[in-house]
């Protein structure tokens, strides 16, 4: 079986199940693939997609909340996030570390690849020094 891609709109149906309809479909089909023995790749992009609508205008959803919640579906089967180590690490440290999603994101992935960053942002810094203090 082909491996699929999830969208940050798929997750967004399986995490608001709103429209009841679109959730159901997204469901069934997430059934459907983890029945079949597939997958449903997850890419980092649409996870910070679908944490920013999250904590949006329309559903206005705290962003412990918010990570909670998309961590708790990514670590579900049938799906396979890339980059999941630094993705799942960036979704349990984003709540507190004062960084948009993308920095604490790109901070984990230098973290797991052992890379230094060219950034002038100061706050990206302190969070790497501070991840490098703890990992040692």
């Amino acid at each position: 079986m082909v491996a699929r891609i999830a969208d940050a709109n798929f997750l967004l149906r399986l995490i608001t199940k709103v429209p009841e309809s679109h959730y159901r479909k997204a469901r069934d089909e997430a059934l459907a693939i983890e029945e079949a023995g597939g997958v449903i790749e997850v890419h980092p992009v649409h996870v910070a997609e679908a944490l920013y609508v999250l904590e949006g205008r329309v559903y206005e959803v705290p962003p412990a909340e918010a990570a909670g919640s998309l961590l708790t579906l990514l670590e579900s089967r049938p799906f396979k996030p890339r980059e999941s180590q630094a993705l799942l690490n960036a979704l349990l440290r984003y709540p507190d570390a004062g960084l948009d999603f993308a920095d604490i994101f790109l901070a984990e992935l230098l973290v797991a690849e052992g890379k230094i960053p060219l950034t002038f942002d100061q706050k990206l810094k302190a969070y790497l020094v501070s991840r490098a203090r703890h990992s040692s």
